[in-house]
């Protein structure tokens, strides 16, 4: 396959995906869960009743400043998840709920304040943010500079499209959601050294071959690979998904999303990337060395 062939199609394609994700976070924005912004939760268990009845009288008596999301209900009992404005005292809203449900059932209360939120959303970015550096400098210091900067460029490609897509699917981004982030960031990264390390074994063999068919080489040469490892991994990932109950759901969706943009950037996006720049402002210690 003559990847490099398509890479204008691919760089339009990627450029628009790019551009639609930033548009998307600007005017829509991310759907942060209590970890980020603050406020309290609670998960109760009450007698079975229909959600918008709940509703209704809930924030009646609490107050309209509530957001009521139903989970895991059975036959029996009905699952709620609480979200309101962080308070210090979480007991009152309790009590105020036995009020309307004596046999209610208290599964687990979470609480963040503001000022910890903000704590929280600045150290997930710059978790982010310091994770890309050190790449960087780990890439530039093994292979070259242009080696990096497709990297780079591929990592963040796989990011904003990642939570661009989130976005769009307005799924709650908690600590969770960084992890699966930081864990797509770590897989990307080892399709792409995979294949940076057998460009530099065949440029290092193939002397007389140019560098564009030495990369469309590597690249052949190491899609089995690629494409058995996504795939195995995407199997794991999928049963997560469908087993591991709501609280994880989130979580292997991000993966899920991330694994499949991963395998293409690392294809389409970090070595044509490299190739352009390397033939376009070749470094003068590598061309003495090809002379």
């Amino acid at each position: 396959i003559n990847f490099l062939n398509h890479s204008f199609v691919t760089t339009i394609l990627s450029s628009i995906c790019i551009f639609s994700a930033i548009l998307i976070l600007i005017f829509k924005g991310l759907n942060l869960t209590i970890e980020f912004t603050g406020g309290t939760t609670l998960n109760i268990l009450v007698p079975k009743i229909e959600v918008s009845e709940f509703r209704l009288q809930t924030q009646k008596n609490l107050g309209d400043n509530l957001q009521i999301v139903e989970i895991n209900s059975d036959d029996n009992r009905s699952n709620f998840l609480l979200r309101m404005k962080f308070i210090e005292n979480e007991q009152t809203v309790v009590n105020s709920l036995k009020t309307l449900y004596p046999e209610l059932e208290i599964k687990g209360i979470d609480s963040f304040g503001p000022k910890l939120g903000s704590e929280l959303q600045s150290n997930a970015r710059n978790a982010i943010l310091i994770a890309l550096l050190l790449i960087s400098i780990y890439i530039a210091l093994r292979f070259d500079r242009y080696y990096a900067l497709g990297s780079v460029v591929a990592l963040l490609h796989d990011v904003l499209i990642t939570l661009g897509i989130l976005s769009l699917l307005n799924i709650e981004i908690g600590i969770s959601i960084i992890a699966a982030l930081l864990t797509i960031v770590g897989y990307s990264l080892n399709d792409t050294i995979v294949v940076y390390d057998r460009i530099r074994e065949n440029i290092s063999k193939l002397i007389n071959d140019k560098k564009r068919a030495i990369i469309n080489r590597s690249l052949n040469e190491t899609l089995n690979r690629t494409v058995i490892t996504s795939l195995t991994t995407m199997i794991v990932v999928t049963v997560l998904f469908v087993y591991g109950g709501i609280v994880l759901q989130s979580f292997a969706t991000t993966l899920i999303i991330g694994i499949c943009i991963g395998t293409y950037s690392s294809i389409y996006i970090a070595s044509p990337i490299m190739f352009y720049f390397e033939e376009k402002y070749p470094i003068p210690e590598f061309i003495d060395e090809e002379v």
